[in-house]
């Protein structure tokens, strides 16, 4: 490959934050750019204060470190300070936040910076999601190191949920962390973070948390497992199930929460009767799955006693139901009845629909 087509390579490469702690531990040069955005708030936020922490000059940090702010930037300001010469320093770091409230119009004014730069200047820009396609933010990914926070699905939860019982110092069982996983679903890394921290105090400070503290503890001492309920439906036992929603409902559990994990529980069957037929072994299926080989067995005897129709009308349920409560109908407003007859059309009830 030449060294042009490996600069494209390198550019067009997404950053990830070990990538960007690397760096700093192999004793590169900070890179001229750092973009940090997108919507999982808890990560992009430890990156930026880590950051900040090695960026900031040594000397005389006090007139060399400059903040401004999107919603209320003077773009000529913010170009005249970044141009500018350090005090006492090599270098001095100037940070953006929230750009993703910069306007078309700013984002325009302030493409000097990575048109011309400055080699005495570092720049931190942080934000929600935003439009790489703007030539800023495309140029600023380009000649420096640009990291996109998004908030993670089931393969990537695990990881992610064992991240931050790391950076906590906190000691976690493999299956504690599928457990946990399950339960919160899609979600903001603060919120796990948070139930990391209720999970070590009732596992009690530097002790391992086991998946039997997760049980005990998530949902805020539920006695109701939303894991219960997507097992009996996937079980097809319409006593039990009919049972665990009102159980769930009473105790304050949202649909808007419920439908989303009934629907992975269902993808996650339809998946398993795909994987069976390529006759993998445990661990490896358990691994395409994205769940621990200590849940495996539920799968696969569910898998075995549903068809793939059934699963797909049940998805097709779940959508509209999904609609209905979100929508401005009678079902926005009747959301336990919606999930009622659901739930019928889940067990395969003769008539069942869920329209109101």
């Amino acid at each position: 490959m030449s060294a042009k087509a490996v600069k494209k390579s390198r550019a067009r490469r997404k950053s990830t934050p070990e990538d960007v702690r690397r760096s700093f531990d192999e004793e590169d040069a900070p890179a001229p750019f750092y973009l940090l955005h997108g919507d999982e708030e808890y990560g992009r936020r430890q990156l930026y204060h880590w950051l900040l922490e090695r960026l900031t000059p040594a000397v005389a940090a006090e007139f060399n470190v400059d903040t401004f702010h999107a919603d209320a930037l003077d773009p000529q300001r913010f170009l005249d300070v970044y141009f500018s010469y350090p005090m006492m320093a090599t270098q001095r770091l100037v940070v953006l936040k929230g750009i993703d409230k910069l306007s078309p119009a700013h984002t325009k004014a302030l493409e000097p910076v990575v048109e011309q730069g400055a080699e005495t200047s570092l720049l931190l820009m942080v934000g929600a999601k935003i439009d790489m396609r703007r030539k800023l933010f495309a140029q600023l990914a380009s000649k420096g190191q640009a990291v996109e926070f998004k908030v993670p699905y089931d393969d990537k939860l695990p990881q992610a949920i064992g991240g931050i019982a790391k950076d906590k110092g906190m000691e976690i069982q493999p299956e504690a962390i599928d457990l946990l996983g399950m339960y919160m679903g899609p979600r903001q890394l603060q919120e796990i973070a948070h139930e990391l921290d209720k999970l070590s105090i009732y596992a009690g400070e530097g002790n391992l948390i086991e998946s039997r503290h997760v049980n005990e503890t998530s949902g805020s001492g539920r006695n109701t497992s939303i894991f219960d309920f997507t097992d009996a439906v996937g079980s097809s036992d319409a006593p039990r199930a009919q049972r665990l929603l009102h159980d769930l409902l009473e105790q304050g559990e949202e649909p808007a929460r419920i439908l989303p994990m009934l629907s992975r529980h269902l993808q996650l069957l339809l998946r398993t009767q795909q994987l069976e037929q390529q006759r993998l072994p445990r661990d490896e299926m358990a691994r395409a799955l994205g769940i621990s080989p200590f849940f495996l067995a539920p799968y696969r005897t569910q898998a075995r006693q549903l068809t793939p129709a059934s699963l797909w009308r049940g998805l097709s349920a779940l959508r509209q139901a999904d609609d209905l409560i979100k929508g401005g109908g009678r079902g926005r407003n009747r959301p336990h009845v919606v999930m009622d007859l659901c739930l019928a059309q889940l067990l395969g009830r003769p008539g069942a629909t869920t329209t109101i």
